[in-house]
């Protein structure tokens, strides 16, 4: 394969709008837990924070079968070893907190005897009620975040030095446009 090939334009749409989502919830989340619970619409943010995690979840494993079922444009042969390992790392740390993220909040909310709402579904609960699971499964959906945001900045850097600092063939991020 060709370092200058794309993604399939359905994996890039995956990409980029699960990017989008994903760096949205995030920051609802952040929001929504600030508010005082006298704000009027803080609980209406919980069911489309928790609606649209279950999307993210659906569209996680669309986005492996999409992978599994197309061809992903090689890196270009010049480009370091140690590179391609680390990228190949921040591939596979992102795809383990795209699940564990949205994930561990709909574990929570089960354990916390809470409905996991996908718009004006009810989703089934994974788990018996228990404070103390939920609890853990709280400060791992508080945490894991800003370890999310600490990769996808590393990705971000990694294709901007690629396409600003290295050989024009090392332009990864084309690929993706």
């Amino acid at each position: 394969m060709s370092s200058s090939e794309k993604y399939t334009v359905p994996m890039r749409l995956m990409h980029w709008v699960a990017s989008l989502m994903i760096l949205a919830l995030i920051g609802v989340g952040w929001y929504m837990t600030g508010l005082d619970r006298s704000v009027s619409y803080k609980f209406d943010l919980y069911h489309w924070h928790k609606s649209f995690g279950v999307l993210v979840l659906f569209l996680f494993v669309a986005r492996l079968v999409m992978r599994h079922l197309s061809k992903v444009p090689e890196l270009p042969a010049t480009m370091p070893s140690h590179e391609k390992k680390l990228g190949s790392l921040i591939h596979v740390l992102l795809y383990l907190l795209m699940l564990a993220v949205p994930l561990s909040g709909y574990l929570m909310s089960s354990a916390g005897g809470r409905d996991v709402p996908l718009f004006n579904l009810v989703m089934p609960s994974l788990m018996e009620k228990n404070e103390e699971l939920a609890g853990v499964f709280h400060e791992i959906h508080v945490l894991i975040p800003y370890i999310m945001l600490g990769i996808i900045a590393l990705h971000i850097l990694g294709a901007l030095k690629h396409r600003f600092f290295d050989k024009p063939e090392h332009d990864v991020l084309k690929r993706m446009m």
